[in-house]
């Protein structure tokens, strides 16, 4: 689904500002997968996922990013065919509201695809349901006066009214309390049975162990390595190397292990940490 290869980037090229964002990095991505990002500040995660739909071009000799059939490196890239096969929604998408109303606002994309009113009323509602939202209750309403996940929900629902095929998510969860972290996450889920492949910036460990099936570990821009969760949380040297933290979950697993509970200390996720901890007090 994507390929990337032998891919650098520097900013403010032959300048005194010069600085090299990413290095060389090569790894793909398959269809259906659930494909997490992560790295400190500053790692390149950002710069590495807006070359999944141009938003950063590539620059020349620096590699090359190739969807589906479609090299990215090219002068005369299809950029309208590109954006409605990569769905992007950045850190906090609320702020790329800008429309009087939440339908007009989701319609913008189907819009400029250059779909009929039809098309794009249709894809508009579709999409604002997607995301659980009442569109008859909704749909004339401004987005600026709706509360913060609403807000977060809409801009969502115009990306995924372009009916992109993969989904790139920068912290879609950043700013959020606990449980609309967990209705985010549950909702991406769902969108995933209509949007395949799902690619994930976070530093929500947590997050990264329970969803991803395959996490690219980034470091000074450059690509340490491509890990199932149980071989990245499962090393402590390879944590170490990655200067990433245990998910919150592996680790109260870890410490009741090393206090003598009967505890798999590799476990990731709640459910399994819950089950594991009724097992070994002879609750289950």
């Amino acid at each position: 689904m994507i390929s990337v290869k032998n891919l650098s980037y520097v900013y403010s090229p032959k300048t005194p500002f010069t600085k090299q964002a990413l290095f060389d990095i090569n790894f793909d991505i398959a269809d259906g997968d659930f494909f997490g990002i992560i790295g400190s500040t500053g790692a390149g995660k950002s710069t590495l996922v807006s070359h999944f739909n141009a938003l950063t071009r590539i620059q020349k000799k620096s590699g090359t990013v190739i969807v589906d059939d479609m090299d990215l490196s090219v002068k005369k890239l299809d950029l309208k065919r590109l954006r409605a096969k990569v769905g992007m929604v950045f850190q906090y998408p609320e702020h790329q509201l800008f429309d009087d109303t939440v339908e007009k606002d989701v319609r913008f994309g189907p819009k400029n695809l250059g779909l009929s009113a039809d098309e794009q009323k249709a894809r508009a509602k579709n999409a604002i349901e997607l995301v659980g939202l009442d569109y008859a209750a909704i749909a004339e309403r401004s987005p600026f006066e709706l509360s913060g996940g609403q807000k977060r929900r809409v801009a969502l629902a115009g990306v995924l009214a372009m009916q992109p095929e993969i989904l790139v998510l920068d912290e879609p969860t950043a700013g959020l309390d606990p449980v609309g972290k967990r209705e985010i996450m549950e909702l991406i889920v769902r969108i995933k049975s209509v949007c395949p492949t799902v690619v994930m910036i976070s530093h929500n460990m947590d997050e990264i162990a329970a969803y991803c099936n395959r996490i690219a570990v980034l470091g000074h821009g450059k690509l340490i390595g491509v890990f199932t969760p149980k071989e990245l949380f499962g090393s402590r040297e390879l944590l170490e190397k990655s200067d990433v933290n245990l998910p919150l979950v592996t680790e109260i697993a870890s410490r009741l292990n090393a206090a003598g509970v009967d505890i798999d200390p590799s476990i990731l996720t709640e459910s399994e940490l819950t089950e594991a901890v009724l097992k070994a007090g002879g609750y289950a």
